[in-house]
């Protein structure tokens, strides 16, 4: 089955609008649908909105008021994204046709980020967003790290995640983070429609997982796949730089890697790979767990 449905957080801010980039990209080269999902939190919900020292007639006023306000905001991303759309001739519909093609439509809905997230993203192919902006500590600790994490943990969904500097185009070279666990095969499972249409896909292993990759090579054979390995090299301590040295060394634009984690995924999963993935990776990346 291929990629039909589309999932694409909208904030507002510049790195969502150009995240929307490679989503086009995405839907024109499936025939698929985007969802453009805007989040809006109540007044009401937010203990920090400033509206608890005025007395109940007043602070009800303040919070429906600032409720109109976010209503109007996301009025006004729905007419960029709109005019995005149109620029790209795709339409506007919220209902599958016969005629293939790509479309999209804009929701926007009051709630909670991580709950809304995860609802709208396990009804969705694959979930894209930009990559998170960290200077210090782990990617969690950002709000758009926070839910990614959520997302990846709760969605059972593949993320792509791309760097803002990244030109939206059609990726023709792949690879493979494969460490022959079940996380690495789901991102594989997943993926298959991507992978199927690329000129070469390489798969990124240690010495130790050799075989299990040449198994996977003769299995990518039968679906006319072009696939090589390539030998993580082992330098550093991180995995996740030694598979983005790998990928610049064999020229692939778009990486795919499972969760890395072997327990407590909550814990372990933005730690080490993961981790450094989200923070330095300069190509597209796919993350299933």
């Amino acid at each position: 089955m291929g990629i039909q449905a589309i999932l694409v957080p909208v904030d507002g801010s510049k790195e969502s609008f150009s995240a929307l980039g490679r989503v086009f990209v995405i839907a024109e080269r499936f025939g698929a649908h985007i969802k453009a999902l805007h989040i809006m939190t109540r007044a009401s919900d937010v203990s920090s909105a400033g509206f608890y020292n005025l007395p109940v007639n007043l602070r009800k006023s303040a919070e429906d008021n600032a409720d109109i306000g976010a209503t109007e905001r996301a009025a006004e991303l729905q007419q960029q994204f709109e005019a995005l759309c149109a620029d790209r001739n795709v339409p506007i519909s919220n209902q599958p046709t016969s005629k293939g093609g790509a479309t999209a439509a804009w929701h926007q809905e009051f709630g909670d980020v991580d709950e809304l997230l995860i609802r709208h993203g396990r009804a969705s192919d694959v979930i894209v967003v930009t990559k998170p902006r960290v200077r210090e500590g782990t990617v969690r600790r950002s709000p758009l790290g926070a839910s990614i994490e959520a997302i990846l943990l709760r969605t059972g969904r593949p993320v792509l995640i791309t760097p803002p500097e990244c030109v939206a185009k059609r990726y023709e070279r792949g690879a493979i983070g494969w460490n022959d666990s079940i996380e690495s095969t789901r991102a594989l499972a997943m993926t298959m429609p991507w992978l199927v249409e690329m000129k070469e896909i390489t798969l990124l292993v240690t010495q130790e997982r050799m075989a299990s990759a040449n198994v996977l090579c003769e299995y990518l054979a039968w679906h006319d796949v072009k696939t090589k390995i390539a030998l993580l090299d082992g330098k550093g301590k991180q995995a996740g730089e030694s598979m983005l040295r790998a990928c610049s060394k064999v020229g692939a634009e778009f990486l795919v890697v499972g969760g890395f984690s072997r327990s407590r995924a909550s814990q372990l999963l933005f730690g080490g790979a993961t981790d450094y993935l989200l923070k330095h990776a300069n190509i597209v990346t796919v993350m299933v767990h």
